[in-house]
């Protein structure tokens, strides 16, 4: 959730409309946007993630006008065919490789509209951002500044300018280590050996992204052009992010000029098109709302929508909108306009009253003998990669489930067991006091014949480092289990690529397999860049469940 601040009165003129306080805090909040209070001509509106068009009081307005039915349908936000041009060089590929940009002319910005879009930037760094990891805004006053653009990475001592909020020019290595933003976004450029900039045709920085902007381009009320640009590690979040500023500015009154991006005109604000099902609606929503009573609770959410088939309409979806990925999407903004208030409860015919499965009964039990035995609990990263799954534990790499589309290579495949991310943990705390005492009772995932061609299967995992750790550290918390679940645990030598010769073994119960126990080998312990010895032992608590009741 983000929270916002808007101007009242500003939220009145974009509007068109005067709407009482009374109706925005007990209908409003129905359409992704909760009004918490207004007073002082203020209100304090939070906003729900999967609206992030709705960050600032200009997409507020806008998409209350269809709601309260003020200018119902799809707006429409001609992009008129500029000649700027961004030229992306291959040396911002490995640091932060999409780049978007828009052109938004004949403004007149007031102080109140400044303050809004900065609000707006801000909170999208946040949300859609990710801390500004995965992307960042900046935005331009044109008058200052010579087309064309570059976006490449440079040394940190290559370049320098006079960042905002600053006097004097600063290196981009002194900007991270000085400037109050380099110091709180450092992180995400510290594994960089080179930092990405935007420079004109005079070889002026606009922005270093994703920290601060050049002080010769800040916006102020004088400001007629807004050159803007969005930065990231994702094309489709950079672009939806552009669409949005871009949109939001040009609800001030001002048109929005393409730019040449890498080859492609941006922005692109043409809706995108879904179809969607009548009897599916009907089905899903409970409603039986005829086809043009659908298009008009469409229309009040900022939607087109025409006849497709008999049985489907074609629905033009706002480019700004992030959200709209199904069916289901769709149906849930009808039932929005539509109103909660208008439908009519009803009892299911089938009995669900809520119970606890009993593996998470069992889960709980086993979380509460780990904890009383001095063990701390931590929860790890279902994703994990094939590099840590395997080489780093020096074992034979072999078909797991994958990500199609990857972000990055650390967190491309499901983990298949516990144990690595066990010792990702004792890596991240290496510096910390010993010894150390880590377990985690969570799923992991293993390739089988069901119909999605995988499941999840629960594991346990302990694992334990000091400087004199052995097998026996490990084995007298097994024994604890053992106690307090009443149960005979026999433990059979067996090697492992990852555990020590001689200090291994496989768990059984009643003959049946449930785990391993050992040693962590010296080439697994310096693969994972730790200094003291390390013991572990990991169960399949979906077995023993199965076993003990």
């Amino acid at each position: 959730m983000a929270n916002i601040q808007i101007d009242k009165n500003e939220f009145k003129r974009l509007l068109g409309k005067e709407i009482s306080d009374k109706k925005l805090l007990e209908q409003a909040s129905y359409l992704g946007a909760h009004w918490h209070s207004i007073e002082n001509g203020k209100a304090e509106v939070e906003v729900y993630p999967n609206r992030p068009d709705l960050l600032s009081v200009e997409g507020l307005a806008r998409a209350y006008k269809g709601f309260f039915g003020v200018q119902k349908g799809l707006k429409d936000y001609p992009v008129e065919k500029g000649d700027i041009e961004v030229k992306k060089e291959e040396s911002v590929e490995e640091v932060r490789p999409y780049i978007g940009a828009a052109v938004v002319r004949n403004l007149n910005l007031s102080k109140k509209s400044i303050e809004s879009l900065i609000q707006l930037q801000e909170k999208l760094h946040k949300t859609m951002g990710r801390e500004r990891n995965k992307l960042a805004i900046g935005l331009h006053d044109l008058s200052q500044l010579k087309p064309p653009f570059k976006y490449k990475a440079v040394k940190p001592g290559e370049v320098s300018f006079t960042p905002l909020e600053h006097e004097k020019q600063m290196s981009l290595e002194e900007i991270l280590e000085k400037h109050e933003k380099g110091v709180k976004y450092s992180w995400i450029l510290e594994e960089c050996d080179k930092y990405p900039i935007i420079t004109d045709a005079d070889e002026k920085v606009l922005s270093f992204p994703p920290i601060i902007n050049n002080k010769l381009t800040e916006v102020d009320n004088s400001t007629e052009n807004v050159f803007i640009d969005v930065t990231g590690k994702d094309r489709q979040t950079v672009e939806k992010a552009l669409n949005i500023v871009a949109t939001a500015i040009a609800d001030r009154g001002g048109t929005i000029e393409s730019v040449w991006v890498d080859g492609k005109e941006l922005p692109d604000l043409y809706p995108e098109e879904m179809s969607l099902d009548i009897h599916y609606f009907r089905k899903i929503s409970g409603l039986s709302l005829m086809e043009d009573e659908i298009k008009e609770r469409l229309e009040k959410m900022n939607y087109d929508a025409e006849k497709e088939t008999s049985d489907s309409l074609k629905v033009k979806i706002p480019a700004y909108r992030t959200n709209i990925m199904h069916q289901y999407d769709l149906i849930e903004d009808i039932v929005i306009a539509h109103g909660y208030g208008e439908i009519t409860p009803e009892l299911p015919e089938v009995d669900q009253i809520g119970d606890q499965k009993g593996i998470e009964e069992f889960t709980s039990l086993l979380r509460q003998i780990m904890v009383s035995s001095g063990v701390l609990e931590t929860n790890t990263y279902f994703l994990s990669s094939k590099d840590k799954l395997f080489d780093k534990m020096e074992s034979e790499r072999k078909e797991i489930v994958e990500m199609k589309n990857s972000l990055t290579e650390d967190y491309s495949a499901l983990r298949n067991w516990m144990t690595p991310s066990m010792l990702q943990v004792l890596k991240n705390n290496r510096h910390h006091g010993y010894p150390q005492k880590f377990f985690e009772a969570e799923d992991v995932a293993v390739l089988d014949d069901s119909p999605t061609g995988a499941s999840n299967v629960r594991k346990l995992a302990y694992i334990v480092s000091d400087k004199e750790v052995d097998f026996n550290d490990v084995r007298e918390v097994l024994q604890v289990l053992e106690r307090d679940l009443g149960e005979d645990f026999r433990v059979k030598a067996d090697e492992k690529p990852f555990l020590k010769s001689n200090r291994s073994g496989d768990i059984f119960i009643d003959g049946e397999k449930l785990g391993f126990i050992g040693e962590i080998s010296q080439q697994v312990v310096e693969n994972w860049d730790l200094e003291k010895p390390v013991a572990v032992f990991e169960l399949n608590i979906d077995k023993l469940y199965e076993l003990i009741y």
